[in-house]
């Protein structure tokens, strides 16, 4: 919890890494689903059906919290606690704990830092260890063993692979060092082109947050404080979403004042949201819009029937709700959530069928479970 708190106010600190010159327009544009979180349907979580669990085995060497980053292979999961980033934890699609890998230390066949991760289809491998300036790309084999792929000469927080080898690198509004938020490169690091110019001038703190998200073979890309969510195809950056985020949009009169001489107070005191989740396949999109309030921190979950384009809104917050509060993905005609078994049980036991209660086995720890999840988005 303190952890939470804490990623929070640095967040807060670091607002001023949005630009109002990547917002879209107040008019609809063609082919960008605009997103009123107004106008939609509210929805609790009574109305979410609990269809399946993953519980993930924990042990004494893969103590994990909640800020977790999970990813799939045809036949394991992967997940990298965000928090402690020490390693990347593997299960196979049972959850049954196989082992962890990309392992941070100074010994053999550790890496430094480990900050973000990309995994295939067939499983593999790929880490970023960001290094000075640089971003380095490492393969880490089944053994635990390092290939080092390339290092690219761009200040990069997280990245992603694409189908034809080549790799996409965010990088923040990191002043001066980055000129351009993202970059592509070709499978040996070289730059072949930059998106999303980097025209804020003040000096900024780089910062880690996850910008891609693919399902099959699309890819999402969002950006802390920035309402617009992306799709990347044919090498080009197409806006697909907008969501107008109400009195939670960044002030306009926060960009005349000075981070330290008015700018925070005024965040604290009006709050301020920015998307933070995007997962889509044919039949569901899923948009999660983290809110701080003054009172506390929520999140707005979008739920998107792509079949019909009913929405419904499911709001959620940090300090009592757990059951739904952390959305990872959607699978087929399932929604896909992380929450833990002690609030599994508390919130959602006396509802359980036999077959899933039987899957939620007492441990030594408590520890993480993947919720599938359908509600009536998917059934109208």
């Amino acid at each position: 919890m303190v952890k939470n708190i804490l990623r929070t106010l640095i967040l807060s600190t670091l607002v001023l890494a949005y630009s109002c010159k990547d917002k879209l327009s107040d008019q609809d544009i063609e082919g960008v689903l605009y997103i009123d979180l107004a106008e939609i349907e509210s929805i609790s979580k009574d109305d979410l059906t609990i269809v399946d669990i993953v519980p993930l085995e924990t042990v004494n060497e893969n103590l994990m919290g909640q800020d977790l980053r999970i990813r799939f292979s045809t036949d394991r999961i992967f997940v990298f606690d965000e928090a402690i980033q020490g390693a990347i934890n593997i299960f196979d699609r049972n959850g049954a704990f196989i082992g962890s890998r990309a392992i941070v230390g100074e010994g053999p066949n550790t890496v430094s830092r480990l900050i973000d991760f990309y995994v295939s289809s067939t499983g593999e491998l790929e880490i970023l260890n960001p290094n000075g300036g640089k971003a380095q790309i490492f393969q880490v084999n089944e053994d635990n063993s390092l290939n080092h792929r390339f290092t690219v000469d761009y200040s990069s927080s997280s990245f992603t692979k694409l189908p034809n080898s080549e790799y996409l690198f965010y990088g923040s509004y990191n002043f001066p060092f980055v000129s351009h938020r993202m970059v592509r490169t070709d499978s040996t690091g070289v730059i072949l082109e930059r998106y999303l110019e980097n025209d804020y001038t003040n000096k900024m703190l780089p910062m880690t947050e996850r910008n891609f998200f693919n399902t099959n073979s699309d890819l999402y890309v969002i950006e802390t404080f920035n309402n617009v969510g992306y799709q990347f195809m044919e090498n080009q950056l197409e806006p697909i979403i907008r969501v107008d985020f109400g009195n939670y949009a960044i002030p306009a009169k926060f960009w005349e004042l000075d981070l330290l001489e008015g700018g925070f107070d005024l965040l604290q005191q009006n709050g301020f949201a920015n998307l933070n989740g995007f997962f889509k396949n044919e039949l569901l999109s899923l948009i999660s819009v983290h809110v701080q309030k003054p009172t506390g921190t929520i999140k707005n979950i979008i739920l998107i029937n792509e079949k019909n384009g009913e929405q419904r809104l499911l709001e959620t917050k940090l300090l009592d709700d757990y059951l739904f509060h952390y959305p990872i993905g959607v699978e087929g005609n399932q929604f896909l959530f992380l929450t833990y078994r002690s609030t599994l049980l508390e919130d959602y036991g006396n509802l359980l069928s036999d077959n899933i209660r039987s899957k939620v086995p007492e441990m030594e720890y408590d520890y993480p479970v993947i919720l599938k999840v359908q509600t009536i988005v998917e059934n109208n």
